[in-house]
């Protein structure tokens, strides 16, 4: 006997279970269109679609009665169950309570966002949705988006480069590039775009693109580039947290969004200076992927990340 497999069960019209379910109920034609508002021919031509599709006649003519079959009985109360769940969900939605979910939500993002958001975060979720596990994961940006595809995480947190048609995107605020240098460094006094360039510089691996050969990919060296200046790159850390340490100890350089240095530990002997070319906005924004724009459980989430991004 053939049986419906997920492949095929795509192709399953949902309008010829009803059809069942009312012949089910009715055991007659005529009765079964009345209920539907078909015609007759409709539903029997309904009826001959759901016989080839299970591969059994599903009922049978006896005294101008359609009397099941063994396998219509079979299929009778899972198909009945299944409409009228279907008929509850859409004619009444349930609202969300984040107080009542038991679920894991994923959260990619790099470091500079997390001593921002996460702990307002963490206590929203303790005193509305304790049943949530919030994991965090340290992300390369560049590969944020190939993971929300693939559902290997919810939700990223990070710059955003170019959109793509499946993704949605909201800037949480507003954020511009500062330089870090040691108060002992000649580039504190005078930091122009060519001493910028000229410096040796230390980024964190979370927010460049290193090829093998060596070309650094970020919106700093797009900006260099575009006055025809590259920087070298001579440490490249796994986060920004010890790159003050590092500059304030060293003759290397940092640039990195204000906010973010604002929630770092800074040595004294740290100078933070305008970045030396024209102003460029650095918004983290909230991504998600398309897939996920209605869940009820990642809607709350979102919703929650976009109030903490307001006050902190």
């Amino acid at each position: 006997m053939r049986t419906i497999t997920e492949r095929n069960l795509r192709g399953v019209d949902l309008n010829l279970l009803v059809v069942f379910d009312a012949l089910m109920a009715e055991r007659n034609v005529t009765k079964a269109a009345v209920r539907n508002g078909l015609s007759q021919p409709a539903v029997s031509k309904a009826l001959n679609r759901l016989r080839h599709l299970f591969d059994d006649p599903l009922f049978v003519r006896r005294d101008r009665c359609m009397e099941p079959t063994p396998r219509a009985i079979e299929l009778a109360g899972p198909i009945h169950g299944a409409l009228t769940n279907i008929s509850r969900t859409l004619a009444s939605p349930i609202a969300f309570d984040p107080a009542g979910v038991s679920a894991t939500v994923t959260i990619a993002t790099i470091d500079f966002y997390q001593t921002s958001l996460l702990p307002a975060l963490i206590r929203r979720l303790r005193q509305k949705a304790p049943g949530i596990l919030l994991q965090l994961k340290s992300s390369d940006r560049f590969c944020q988006y190939k993971s929300l595809e693939s559902g290997e995480i919810d939700i990223a947190i990070g710059p955003m480069g170019s959109m793509r048609e499946d993704l949605q995107a909201v800037p949480l605020w507003k954020d511009n590039l500062v330089t870090l240098a040691s108060a002992d460094h000649p580039i504190a006094r005078n930091l122009t775009i060519e001493a910028f360039a000229a410096a040796a510089h230390v980024v964190d691996a979370g927010h460049v693109r290193i090829t093998p050969d060596g070309q650094v990919t970020s919106i700093v060296d797009a900006i260099l580039a575009a006055s025809g200046l590259r920087r070298r790159i001579a440490a490249v850390l796994p986060n920004s947290a010890g790159i003050p340490y590092v500059v304030a100890a060293t003759d290397l350089i940092a640039t990195l969004p204000n906010r973010a240095v604002r929630d770092l530990a800074v040595p004294e002997n740290l100078c933070i200076l305008p970045a030396p070319f024209p102003a460029v906005e650095v918004s983290p924004h909230m991504i998600w992927h398309v897939r996920t724009e209605n869940a009820p459980l990642l809607l709350w989430m979102r919703s929650a990340i976009a109030e903490i991004a307001i006050t902190i």
